[in-house]
């Protein structure tokens, strides 16, 4: 763990790009190493997701290491998508490893260790958790992916304006991922003019929907809405195909992972969805810098969005904690409020003052059992 009080030395070129762009960032005496949790899910459904937030933070403190800076220590908590375990491995990075930033994600997470990050003067970086709460949540914490409420007013607008549809429906889980995404899809959708003519929630970790979808089916929409967290939505997009087969499904980021394209099956063919822009094979310098340091350590390319997230989150990190001379804590994150502006390999990060961000949305879809990208709408 870096001394709060400590101070960097040196310099060093981030990201291979050249560093006029990102700025220099200096390297730490070996005995002063920065260390940086990553709190996400690493086993059971959604797992996927966590281990590519996971393996783009690695990714970074290559890079930042081939640049001859500190070896940042990469240290790694299950949270399982799981409010308790959060908390569990938030009070464990930092008071037992001696952490001094956190990567997390997941909303029920984030609510719950976003006042932990306040009382405990650590800031987190968020690359996970799309709740519309997630705006001024703390003042420690910073979002690296735009919020919900932005992706689906994309989504809405692409549905009736590109794709036609005029009447839709909503099927979604009753938690906090669920409710504000259908409710801003549904706001979004009446916006421009469409209707919705049903919406239908089932609890965490139900598995049947019969009742919801014989409704929807009666109020005969044009597509459906369909929001869970990645334990549901296999068994959801497949009734779903099995009660209206001709139906078309629009979901969100959430979706994209081989767990859920192995658990769907067929059934997730077609399915239309939105996610932050990355092109891996963008000639831009930092996204190739980028890509060839994760193909180096992990023998493939990245192909999801949520790897950037976490190499973003460290290499934010790594520019603010030269801005602060070393400080973590407070000074880190007044330096990172007094940047705003930090480049990032799926578009630049620009912080809003509540901690978000807001960046290029990919409408994607399911093709051939793979995910790929319709077209880009930039914000």
């Amino acid at each position: 763990m870096i001394n709060r009080r400590g101070v960097l030395h040196g310099g060093l070129l981030l990201a291979g790009v050249s560093f006029a762009r990102l700025g220099a960032v200096s390297p730490l005496l070996a005995a002063d190493a920065p260390k940086v949790g990553v709190l996400v899910a690493l086993s059971g459904l959604g797992a996927q997701i966590g281990q590519w937030m996971l393996m783009g933070a690695e990714t970074a403190a290559d890079v930042v290491k081939s640049q001859g800076g500190p070896q940042i220590a990469i240290v790694a908590e299950d949270s399982q998508w799981v409010a308790s375990k959060g908390v569990e491995g938030f009070n464990k990075l930092v008071d037992v490893d001696g952490v001094d930033v956190i990567l997390s994600g997941g909303s029920s997470v984030m609510e719950a260790i976003a006042p932990l990050a306040d009382q405990k003067q650590v800031v987190v970086m968020n690359v996970g958790a799309q709740s519309p709460k997630m705006a001024g949540i703390a003042k420690n914490v910073f979002s690296v992916l735009q919020l919900s409420d932005f992706d689906t007013g994309v989504l809405s607008k692409y549905a009736r304006d590109t794709l036609g549809y005029k009447k839709m429906a909503t099927l979604y889980v009753n938690n906090d991922t669920g409710t504000f995404n259908q409710a801003s899809f549904a706001k979004g959708f009446e916006k421009v003019g469409g209707a919705i003519t049903a919406q239908e929630a089932f609890k965490s970790n139900e598995t049947t929907y019969g009742v919801q979808l014989a409704k929807i089916r009666a109020s005969a929409p044009d597509a459906l809405y369909i929001v869970g967290t990645p334990a549901e939505m296999p068994f959801a997009v497949k009734q779903a195909r099995q009660m209206l087969p001709d139906l078309p499904i629009l979901s969100y980021a959430g979706i994209e992972s081989k767990e859920f394209l192995d658990a769907a099956g067929p059934a997730a063919e077609g399915v239309i969805y939105t996610t932050t822009a990355f092109d891996p094979a963008s000639s831009d310098p930092g996204v190739k810098a980028f890509v060839d340091a994760y193909e180096a350590r992990f023998k493939q390319k990245p192909t999801s969005p949520y790897a950037t997230y976490g190499y973003d989150a460290v290499m934010i990190f790594a520019e603010a904690l030269k801005a602060s001379n070393g400080q973590a804590g407070e000074a880190l994150r007044a330096k990172i409020v007094e940047a705003k502006r930090f480049p990032g390999v799926a578009g630049d990060n620009v912080f809003a003052d509540n901690g978000t961000v807001a960046k290029a949305v990919a409408i994607r879809k399911v093709a051939n059992g793979a995910f790929e990208t319709v077209t880009v709408i930039e914000p």
